[in-house]
């Protein structure tokens, strides 16, 4: 539940604008108004919002958490999701999520930048984190996931990208990140079974890209 600034009643207070950036679209539609908005915190990627809501029946909420990312593609894309295969193994990072306090494995992952393409955004994401380059026209599109539809205005286009050489990059890992992995797919299985794999993104990825193989 995210709202559009457009959307609100010319009396609404306080109300604080989310344009994005130049080249970022903002969008979309609902059946609740807003009545007031309050940017809460910020920083380069993300505003937070304590919005107050109502719908046509009367039920409302005075302080309800909106999570904007300052840029969003067309179809309210805010990020990428990519699974790396090579030799038929799929390729994820090991990850300490800080509010988790715990490590999991997951699918390379990246928010967008003005100008680019969901596309754009994986080839410049698995570059950075693997240190492997394919060709953002390469990339094999398995659709979007809403991460937290109940909190983050924003979807997550998942993809593929096929490995045909080796790496082009040394890779210095960004805060957090562990080494990247390449799974076969009872591996894989063990994984989320075993709890190591908990991100909804890269469930929704694996899964995907299971049923992309079956069907061939």
């Amino acid at each position: 539940m995210y709202y559009h600034p457009t959307m609100l009643p010319p009396n609404a207070s306080p109300v604080v604008s989310t344009t994005g950036e130049a080249g970022c679209a903002q969008s979309g539609d609902t059946e609740i108004t807003v009545r007031a908005r309050r940017l809460v915190f910020e920083n380069t990627v993300f505003s937070v919002y304590a919005d107050h809501i109502a719908d046509r029946n009367g039920n409302e909420v005075l302080q309800y958490l909106s999570v904007v990312p300052k840029c969003l593609l067309a179809d309210s894309i805010a990020g990428v999701a990519v699974l790396p295969v090579r030799d038929g193994r799929v390729g994820l990072i090991r990850v300490f999520r800080y509010p988790l306090a715990k490590w999991s494995w997951e699918a390379i992952k990246g928010h967008a930048e003005p100008g680019e393409s969901a596309r754009d955004v994986a080839a410049r994401e698995l570059l950075e984190e693997s240190g492997f380059s394919v060709a953002a026209d390469k990339f094999i599109d398995l659709g979007a996931i809403a991460p937290e539809g109940g909190v983050i205005e924003g979807r997550s286009r998942l993809f593929v990208g096929v490995l045909t050489g080796n790496a082009e990059k040394a890779v210095t890992p960004e805060l957090g990140h562990g080494e990247l992995v390449f799974y076969r797919q009872d591996e894989i299985d063990n994984l989320i079974e075993r709890g190591e794999i908990e991100d909804a993104s890269t469930v929704v990825l694996l899964l995907k890209h299971v049923r992309m193989l079956e069907s061939k």
